[in-house]
Formats: structure tokens, sequence, C-alpha cells
């Protein structure tokens, strides 16, 4: 038997908790908001956030660009830490709120009160358990609290939120700012929903609605808005002997880390998120699901990459159900596979052919 993974045993052992305490509660507010809002279809997220301007030339993919010099994304991929899902989570409140090209002008408070029940510790669920000092006797509330401030202070170094105060002081509200980072200590700028003229990818709105957004890791989502990216401005349609056709793309590994800023680590999620049926990885017909090759030889041809697409299951599903049965089955075998009888690939393998084929 092959020994188990420590990560993944810990990362179930989280998420069950997660479903058995708060994620159900936490859904419900995330589709009441949408509800009483705009009630938009996806949620826009900024080029900027995820992707460089241009792109970064790495001389040695084991050494990954400063981290100053990495998108915001790719910089909030860390094994802990909210800063990113509760970044994505204030762009998704922000689009319900307001229309495009409105400012946000009440965003919610850390903390629930009676006179105004929904706030970020309601639009957030996760495991806390305080690792400080001296006997730990703090509520969860109180520890999920911390970890909220935490991921706030975060956000605000980047120049993503304000205190409305003064610095860190966010119990007395906060402002969104645009999450392209531009903002300066004299100089902020209030967050407004992409309009039609700037460069965006759209997150479909069940990705808030149905959990993804707290069941999934850092990596994954960081890795969902680059393959978001590639296939909306990278993308080929192909063609199928039935059905519609579908868009595929692809990643080198010099693009994703020098225009996502995103490791190997990252990469390797799209194992995952197959499995969760979020992507179709379209392997080449010779390359095994180790990622080994039939015949191998070395060649920097982009067709050695594996292709990508929206799978048809989507994010219409929940979330907590169905990462916990792919971790169960990860746990127990080693592997990442998708259930029995699930919808089965538009295309599963590609073959490279020459320009004399």
């Amino acid at each position: 038997m092959r020994p188990k993974d420590g990560k993944v045993e810990t990362r179930l052992a989280h998420l069950q908790t997660l479903r058995s305490g708060m994620l159900g509660g936490v859904n419900l507010v995330m589709r009441q908001i949408w509800a009483s809002g705009q009630k938009p279809s996806s949620i826009r997220v900024r080029s900027a956030f995820y992707r460089l301007d241009e792109m970064k030339v790495l001389k040695d993919e084991r050494k990954p660009l400063p981290t100053k010099e990495q998108p915001f994304a790719a910089r909030m991929v860390t094994p802990k830490g909210l800063h990113l899902r509760l970044l994505l989570t204030m762009l998704y409140a922000a689009q319900c709120a307001v229309g495009p090209g409105k400012q946000w002008d009440a965003p919610y408070p850390v903390e629930s009160t009676a006179k105004q029940p929904l706030s970020w510790m309601s639009l957030s669920a996760s495991v806390s358990q305080y690792a400080g000092p001296g006997i730990q006797l703090a509520s969860q509330d109180v520890n999920r609290r911390r970890q909220i401030m935490a991921a706030l202070k975060t956000l605000e170094g980047m120049a993503l939120v304000r205190a409305n105060t003064k610095p860190g002081r966010f119990t007395a509200g906060l402002q969104l700012l645009c999450e392209n980072g531009t903002s300066t200590v004299s100089s902020a700028i209030p967050y407004t929903m992409p309009d039609n003229t700037e460069m965006y990818v759209e997150i479909p709105v069940e990705f808030f609605t149905c959990g993804w957004v707290h069941v999934l890791t850092n990596s994954e989502i960081a890795a969902l808005l680059m393959w978001f990216d590639r296939l909306k401005y990278s993308g080929v349609v192909v063609g199928a002997d039935e059905g519609d056709p579908v868009t595929v793309t692809y990643v080198s590994g010099d693009v994703r880390q020098g225009l996502y800023g995103l490791g190997r680590e990252a990469y390797e999620t799209h194992q995952a998120l197959d499995a969760y049926q979020l992507l179709d990885v379209i392997r080449p017909e010779k390359r095994y699901d180790s990622g080994k090759w039939e015949g191998y030889s070395k060649d920097d041809s982009d067709l050695l990459c594996h292709r990508v697409s929206l799978a048809s299951a989507g994010f219409d599903r929940d979330a907590g159900t169905i990462v916990e049965d792919v971790l169960q089955r990860r746990d127990t075998g080693g592997f990442w596979g998708r259930p029995m009888f699930s919808t089965p690939k538009r295309f599963d393998r590609f073959r490279m052919v020459s320009g004399d084929d």
C-alpha cells in the first residue's frame, strides 16, 4: 500500500470539519446576497490581479520570480491565509451590490451585528486554529476573526483595501480598492467593476454560491485564474465529431512563471481540477497520466504541453461534496481520479503531428 499523503489527509479533515459546521450556512449567505442584489452571472476580475503586463524571462525554473515582481494572485499562493479567498469574495459582494462603473460605498464590517448581520465573517468559511503561545482558550469565532483581520492587513499592504480611520484599524470599516493595485497612500482608487474596455476574466457566479471559493486551495484558485485567462485570450476552438466545438488552450513553463508568477506546484493542480471536473485535461497521446513519455526525447515544442478546456460538468455543483469525494479517493488510492459514472471528456488525448502530415 502506498504511504498516505499527509497534506491530503489534513486537507480532508479540515474539509470535513467545514462541511459539518459553517460551510452550508456561508454558502446560503452567498446565495442570499446574490438573490437580493444585481444577480450577476459571472464575476469580473481585472487581468492585472493575476498576470503581469509584460512577461519576465527566467533563467532557471527552479528560481521563481521575486515575490515583489509577481502578480497579486501568485503572491497569495500560501499554504495558509484567507487573503486570496477574501479578496475574491469582496469582488463578488461588490458586484452583487452595485452595477458596472459604480463604487460600493458601504462594504460589510468584519463582524456581524444586530443592525448589520452581513459581514466578512458571515461570508468566510475556514478552519481556524490559533497557534500562538499559551493555553488555547479562544473560541473558533475569535480565531477566525483574527484570521480575517490578518488577511485584511495583508491586502492593505498590497493597496487592495484601506481602513477608514487609520492603517490596520478595520473595525471602523474599510474601503475596497481597485484590484490592479495602483492605489497609493496619498491617492486611493476606489473599486469599480471592470467595463468592456478593460482586460478581465469572468469567474462563474457558482464558484461563490456553490462553495468552490472556500474549499479549493490557494494554488488551485490561482491556477484557475490562469486557465480562465488562457482560454479567453489564447484559446483555440476545435471541432468534434459530435456536439459543439470546444475551446482549448495550454501554458508553457516559461509563460506560467514569467507571466503569471506560478511555480510548478500551482501547475500540478491541473490533476485535482480535472478530478473535480472543473477542467478537462487533454494529454498528448504518448504521454502517460504520470507525466512520463513513451519514447521520450527532449523537445521544446509546445505540443508537449497538456491541452485544457472547461469541463461540461461546470461549477453548478456542491463543491464540498465533490472535493471531499475526490480527496477521499486520493487519500485511499494515492491518485487523482474522477468519480465513477462522471461525464466523459469530449477529448481525452490529442495527437502530435508535423506540418507534413
